[in-house]
């Protein structure tokens, strides 16, 4: 069933805001929008040639790191086998293409928080499995029992705590290994369970292929259009808000390297340039700037720019860690961080205002 609050958020200030500007009113002269037809077109390649695709690397991926986990605890060692990974490594680049489309599926069954409770500000997941780990449970190693336990301990984050974080133990090595197999399944779980409710008969490929009507969730062409930019923005600010920031703080003295993505993988940056190579697959399999002929070699042009000083700004040549330890590694992060505001200015006003919308709000508005 389609969450009433995805119909409260598309009755936001953003849906009014997107319809005023492509309504033709008497009152006042207003800008021309894109047509139905060139919206629609929009929204299909961005289902069929971005939004599915990413689901089912997803969902391949993670099929891989069950399968390369199973492998792995026949023998368990302290740190992974370089199989897992490898493995692990290609489900964070596959979840960092879909991470930031905070609807659909992923928004629902609380699917996004339980394949990664991220942020975690709190520890919570940390805290979480600590205490599972201090007293072994076998009835959680059961098949499906995991999916059953908080959200923190269901995902990548606490696969990552127990593959990555040694122990010397050997009964301990045995149970950390067969509940991060659990939470693979988990994961793998979770990945095929969106790719089947975005493809099937009545799915959300179909409901944002076809708004109005009886469709409560998509009311007319412009609102899967809306959704798009706002996850193209929502991206962006979950990059810079949520991946950088708490881990940089206000000054090098207050940096908090423990608060980005992925640290204990050793993946941050990875996981950061995975997260911007969405965004302009996003935008380039959408054809997102068809919708501003006039100024779309400008703006893709711009974009593509940006991009370019984001990868070079975090390729600092050192571990996360120590880069933010490091005046001028730090120095380039932060500058990383004012690029993704001039990404998010480039959809949210240069672009909005050439194609006659608005993105509005965005998922992370009020987070």
């Amino acid at each position: 069933m389609i969450a009433i609050t995805k119909r409260l958020l598309l009755l936001s200030p953003l849906l009014l805001a997107a319809r005023r500007a492509f309504a033709q009113s008497g009152d006042a002269p207003t800008k021309p929008g894109p047509s139905t037809e060139a919206l629609d077109k929009v929204a299909k390649k961005a289902i069929d040639d971005y939004f599915i695709p990413s689901y089912e690397g997803l969902r391949d991926a993670t099929a891989k790191l069950v399968a390369a986990m199973g492998e792995s605890c026949k023998n368990p060692t302290p740190a992974p086998s370089e199989a897992v990974r490898a493995a692990f490594t290609a489900v964070l680049q596959a979840w960092a293409r879909v991470d930031f489309l905070r609807f659909g599926p992923m928004a629902e069954k609380a699917r996004l928080e339980r394949f990664s409770f991220l942020p975690d500000p709190h520890g919570t997941g940390t805290r979480q499995l600590r205490q599972i780990l201090a007293k072994p449970d076998p009835a959680l190693l059961e098949p499906g029992a995991i999916a059953r336990k908080s959200a923190a301990v269901q995902g990548m984050p606490a696969f990552e705590g127990l593959v990555f974080a040694t122990s010397d133990d050997a009964e301990t090595s045995a149970y950390r290994c067969q509940l991060a197999l659990r939470i693979a399944e988990n994961l793998n779980l979770i990945a095929n369970e969106a790719v089947t409710e975005w493809t099937r008969a009545g799915g959300w490929r179909d409901l944002m292929l076809s708004p109005g009507g009886a469709n409560i969730v998509y009311r007319d062409a412009t609102e899967p259009l809306v959704e798009i930019l706002k996850a193209v923005v929502t991206g962006l600010q979950q990059m810079r808000d949520q991946r950088l920031l708490p881990a940089l703080g206000k000054s090098i003295e207050t940096a908090k390297p423990g608060r980005g993505a992925f640290v204990k993988s050793g993946e941050s940056f990875v996981y950061l340039d995975a997260s911007a190579d969405a965004i302009e697959l996003l935008v380039e399999r959408s054809d997102v700037f068809s919708l501003t002929p006039a100024d779309a070699a400008t703006l893709l042009a711009a974009t593509e720019a940006a991009m370019t000083e984001f990868r070079a700004s975090i390729a600092v040549g050192k571990p996360w860690a120590e880069a933010l330890a490091d005046p001028a590694a730090y120095d380039k992060l932060k500058h990383a961080f004012d690029v993704l505001k001039t990404l998010e200015d480039i959809f949210n006003f240069r672009f909005a205002e050439a194609a006659g919308i608005s993105p509005g709000f965005n998922a992370l508005d009020g987070d």
